[in-house]
This record gives C-alpha cells, structure tokens and sequence, in this order.
C-alpha cells in the first residue's frame, strides 16, 4: 500500500486545520460576545416596554413580548450562528484526527518502504 501524501503534505494540511482551529475559536468568542448582546438588548427592550405599558399583569407581558419580536428574532439568530460556529470547530477537531491517523500511516508506510 502506497501512498500518494508525502509528510510534507500532511503536516500542511495539520497545521492548516491547526490554523482554522485558532480562527474558528476567535470567532466563536465574537458570536458569544454577539449574542449576549442580543440578549441583554432583548431583556432591556423587554422590560422598557413592559413598564411602560398600562393593564393587567398579562396585557403587559404579552404587549412586551410583541413589542419585542425583533429583538427576539435577533437574539435567536446570534444564538443560532455561535451554536453553527461551535459546531464548526468540532468538525475541524475531528478533522484533525483524521489527519493525526494519517499522519500515523503515513510515517508507517514511509518507514518501512
């Protein structure tokens, strides 16, 4: 069995996963930063609207909940993008484990050819 990487290969490409690993963390960081701030905007808005508003204890909740859907909308989506980025950054882990196999195989076959 040969094959068609040469060490030199896999080590690119392991420290190219390495590389998209320290990117993807960065940004994970921004989208969590990003999606608190959607949340304390939604709770803020939320609460502004709630007092502000005359009635029952239900009229003023569901008057705050309506008045708020935007901001609902935007801190769901913050939240769904951080939840991709996280998912991302397993996909390049396991990748890199992929590669570390490889990389076994590779130093194997080369050793003994």
């Amino acid at each position: 069995m040969t094959s068609s990487l040469t060490p030199q290969q896999v080590i690119d490409t392991l420290s190219a996963i390495g590389r998209d690993i320290d990117e993807q963390t960065a940004n994970i960081a921004e989208l969590d930063r990003a999606a608190v701030q959607a949340r304390v905007a939604l709770k803020v808005r939320h609460a502004e609207i709630f007092l502000r508003t005359e009635g029952s204890m239900d009229l003023r909740r569901y008057t705050a909940d309506y008045g708020t859907r935007d901001e609902l909308l935007m801190s769901e989506l913050a939240d769904q993008e951080h939840r991709a980025a996280v998912n991302q950054i397993k996909a390049l882990r396991d990748r890199l484990e992929v590669g570390r196999s490889i990389s076994a195989l590779v130093r194997m076959e080369w050793t003994t050819a």
